[in-house]
């Protein structure tokens, strides 16, 4: 059994608690929003009101004291004026070394990668400048180049679940872009399989992984299967602009804990 503080338990946060719990684990998640605490307690995660953004961090100590592990799922605010998201990682470091907490997982993006030609893996060194994805490598930064804590920076692709679907805002534009141009995506099962795998195997060091499923042969493949499920009609085709090819492997990771995608 392990003691572990998930910061942000939303959409992938608390369902990773609830499969950690399940697993025999004590599990404390943080919400940003008080009508949300007595949700947490429902699901058996001792809840805590932290908000990063807001200097809300009265009850860091408590939150992150005697956990074995701290999983970081909450993202970066779009459009910031003054970008705060590192630094808000970086009022964590004095906690993590205060209770001297050694493993820290962080969920990222395969965003931070720039659109290039051939198969992404994680000894990929070509980012993108887009702000949002800048705020993210300098997030990831922060953890990595901190000595004394194992940091495991998981970069999932584009989020999809059966609440949760891409589909319904394609099906609202005028054309279906790049359709034959690579699609990165990961279902919400998939993510929590792999992050609790790593977590039972445990990691030593620095190690960073993607989660993208392989499944899709390309943006057109993949919206038609979710179009045809959900009962949707995809707009006309549009233009490919190759200048946005981006294909990620999530192989490192499969091969890691021996695990096979389900979506």
């Amino acid at each position: 059994m392990k003691h572990i503080s998930i910061l942000g338990s939303g959409w992938l946060g608390t369902p990773l608690a609830e499969n950690l719990i399940n697993k025999g684990h004590q599990v404390k998640g943080s919400t940003t929003t008080l009508a949300k605490m007595n949700i947490l307690e429902e699901h058996n995660i001792k809840p805590y009101h932290i908000n990063l953004y807001e200097d809300n961090i009265q009850f860091l100590d408590s939150f992150i004291g005697n956990a074995e592990l701290l999983i970081i799922t909450i993202p970066p605010i779009r459009g910031e004026a003054t970008p705060t998201y590192a630094e808000n990682f970086k009022k964590l470091i004095p906690y993590i070394h205060k209770y001297n907490i050694k493993n820290v997982i962080m969920m990222s993006s395969v965003s931070v990668y720039a659109p290039q030609t051939g198969v992404i893996t994680e000894e990929n060194e070509l980012f993108s400048d887009e702000p949002t994805a800048v705020q993210i490598r300098e997030a990831e930064d922060v953890l990595l180049n901190e000595e004394g804590i194992n940091t495991c920076i998981l970069r999932l692709g584009g989020l999809f679940s059966e609440d949760r679907k891409p589909v319904d805002y394609i099906v609202r534009k005028e054309v279906l872009d790049n359709p034959e141009l690579p699609i990165n995506m990961i279902h919400l099962e998939d993510i929590i399989a792999m992050s609790s795998a790593i977590i039972e195997k445990g990691f030593v060091g620095n190690s960073i992984y993607n989660i993208v499923s392989p499944k899709y042969e390309n943006r057109l493949d993949y919206y038609k299967q979710e179009a045809i499920k959900h009962k949707l009609t995809l707009p006309p085709l549009g233009e490919n602009n190759s200048d946005f090819y981006k294909k990620i492997s999530g192989n490192k990771i499969a091969t890691t804990t021996n695990l096979s995608y389900l979506f």
